[in-house]
């Protein structure tokens, strides 16, 4: 018997090729993002770099798939019928168990959110406190991310028909947004500066780590992120009223107390400035 009969007919060889292609995968995988992240250019042209990594990312991966199922195709059929079988009985028996268990199975494969993320699904939010088979089990928040003492719990299938948030999917430091509404008839450039001097007064401690952060996650997945400095973008969609949208970073559990130090910073100037027209 020939070495490639053995490999292509007994279980063993099956495995040994299946790791070393597992292995070679890694391999090329990480040389690609390698030499993603060294490549510095206009951003013009890494924009279309990045889209060449990710697509040759993705025929990296695919050929490894297609290796790996033309190995096992005959046991990949053979699981497959005995899965349908399995999957039809349980439908028959629980539609909404065998939805959760799905949607079980996507929330493990796409890693949309762990334990202690912030997130938004079907029109509730809070602070993922648990995970299970069958549900997410959150600390409901209520207006402006205050954290209340009830629990929810959202069953999996949701993640199959509802769009998902994760409000700190960048980790250690996230970007909010602040909306502050304001008459049209005031000074709109001075309050904007009062503002964005309000986010840099209370910001200014982590700004410069959560730049480093955020460049550092911009590189290794290959995502464009905003900068950690404030910015105000001012809005006129109103005749009646103005919004001024302030974009800032801080740590994930620090939301809350960082926006309530801005707005006082804010109020502040805001009456500073009131005080002194009318003098």
């Amino acid at each position: 018997m020939t070495e490639f009969e053995f490999f292509a007919r007994y279980e063993m060889g099956r495995i040994i090729i299946t790791l070393v292609t597992l292995l070679i995968t890694i391999i090329v995988m990480k040389l690609i993002q390698k030499h993603a992240r060294l490549y510095v250019g206009d951003s013009v042209e890494l924009a279309r770099r990045r889209g060449n990594f990710v697509l040759l990312k993705n025929l990296v991966l695919l050929a490894a798939v297609i290796v790996v199922g033309t190995i096992w195709a005959s046991k990949i059929a053979g699981a497959a019928l005995s899965l349908a079988a399995v999957a039809g009985a349980m439908l028959i028996i629980s539609k909404e168990f065998l939805a959760n268990l799905l949607g079980s199975a996507f929330l493990t494969v796409s890693r949309l959110y762990r334990v202690g993320d912030f997130i938004e699904l079907d029109g509730i939010s809070g602070r993922v406190i648990d995970t299970d088979l069958l549900a997410t089990t959150l600390s409901e928040a209520q207006e402006g991310s205050q954290v209340t003492s009830r629990t929810v719990t959202l069953p999996h299938s949701l993640l199959l028909v509802k769009p998902l948030r994760n409000l700190t999917a960048t980790g250690a430091y996230v970007v909010h947004l602040l909306k502050v509404v304001a008459d049209p008839a005031e000074d709109l450039i001075a309050l904007e500066q009062a503002l964005l001097k309000a986010a840099i007064e209370v910001c200014t401690p982590w700004m410069a780590q959560a730049d480093a952060h955020l460049q550092r996650i911009e590189s290794r997945e290959m995502v464009d992120l905003p900068s950690a400095e404030p910015k105000v973008i001012l809005q006129l969609n109103d005749v009646k009223q103005a919004t001024l949208s302030l974009r800032y970073t801080c740590r994930p559990n620090e939301r809350v107390k960082v926006e309530q130090a801005i707005l006082r910073h804010y109020l502040a100037q805001r009456k500073a400035m009131q005080c002194a027209i009318s003098a």
